[in-house]
């Protein structure tokens, strides 16, 4: 855990890390590793760490010169729930830009070439959209709506019969109604593994767009061959004129951006 979130750091930080925060990551790494290698984390501490922590003159922390002596590492603020949230959803960002980066490429298209026919060659891909939705669609706000008003109990399983309720809700048109129950279940299912409030919020709890920008090197990390990222809000007119983009605006919802390449 510890390890990749070191590299997202660098990598957000296209490798000019804070050499305090690489000091400290050190130290802490290094502290709960030694109840499991002792051996190692202490040969390490003595060779390479403690002779930087010593020299230094700014580093906060005294630090022990045989490792077996150093206090265990506490946190110096509080949990930021913000913060990790932010840190998730990068992660999932990534892997969509990454996921439909490759989709473009292919044209969509996984099936391999028949023997004896020459392969397509991959799509030159130089700009990436990235579509971002301040709100749900109508029909999905009403959803939300529907389901806010049932309870959920500590396992944030709903409780009562939301499946009636959906199907009153869109008793006039029985086929947005269709499409509203598989959005439904699949909200449903995240209220189960990220919570209630994760599920039902109607609206993004940060600027997802001010997020984005300020971290392409960490989103588009090794991705050389794109030479120009816009972040979009999709309702806007300048999403709307990017040609070949309709479906792919259409997808995107609150804290799920959507990617088109060309």
């Amino acid at each position: 855990m510890m390890q990749g979130i070191k590299e997202d750091y660098l990598i957000a930080k296209e490798r000019k890390a804070n050499p305090y925060v690489i000091m400290r990551y050190v130290e802490t790494q290094l502290t709960l590793l030694s109840p499991i290698t002792p051996h190692f984390a202490q040969y390490c501490w003595k060779k390479y760490a403690y002779p930087v922590f010593e020299k230094s003159q700014n580093y906060g922390p005294t630090c022990a010169a045989n490792l077996m002596n150093q206090p265990w590492p506490l946190a110096n603020a509080a949990f930021d729930k913000s913060a990790a949230d932010m840190y998730t959803y990068l992660g999932k960002v990534k892997s969509n830009v990454r996921n439909g980066f490759d989709t473009a490429k292919t044209g969509g298209n996984k099936k391999k070439a028949k023997k004896g026919a020459v392969a397509e060659a991959p799509k030159e891909l130089e700009k990436c959209y990235i579509f971002v939705a301040k709100e749900y669609p109508e029909f999905q706000q009403k959803c939300l709506q529907v389901l806010q008003g049932f309870e959920f109990n500590e396992q944030n399983q709903i409780q009562g019969d939301y499946v009636a309720a959906i199907r009153e809700a869109f008793k006039e048109d029985k086929k947005l109604g269709g499409i509203a129950m598989k959005f439904v279940g699949f909200q449903v299912k995240l209220a189960e593994t990220e919570g209630k409030d994760a599920a039902l919020r109607l609206e993004s709890k940060f600027d997802e767009v001010a997020v984005i920008e300020g971290n392409k090197p960490f989103l588009f990390e090794q991705m050389k061959g794109i030479k120009a990222v816009e972040v979009l809000v999709n309702t806007s007119d300048a999403a709307k004129a990017v040609e070949g983009s309709e479906k792919v605006r259409e997808e995107a919802a609150p804290s799920k951006p959507t990617v088109h390449f060309c």
